[in-house]
């Protein structure tokens, strides 16, 4: 069973894109992909197994900046921009 899908715009149905559009509330552009998920939803973590997580999390951070703790800002800078760039083409930073 897929619980992800990912369409071009251009490739919808006008239904399919027309109900699209109304949930986001703005047309789509043809270039634009379109994903959808489906998953149950579920109650986040507590107690101990929060904590652990939190733990996890905290270290992998750590972990990171160690990486790129002689990193100057500029580097820093740059890094930040290619990774959003990567995310969203369209991202350009604010100088």
């Amino acid at each position: 069973m897929q619980n992800v899908s990912i369409q071009k715009a251009e490739d919808l149905s006008p239904a399919v894109k027309s109900a699209l559009e109304s949930l986001l509330g703005r047309s789509l552009e043809a270039d634009e992909e379109i994903s959808i998920m489906a998953y149950r939803p579920h109650e986040a973590p507590q107690g101990p197994v929060r904590d652990q997580l939190a733990q996890s999390l905290t270290e992998q951070m750590d972990h990171m900046a160690e990486r790129v703790k002689n990193a100057s800002d500029d580097e820093l800078d740059e890094i930040l921009d290619e990774g959003m760039r990567s995310a969203r083409p369209d991202y350009r930073p604010i100088k």
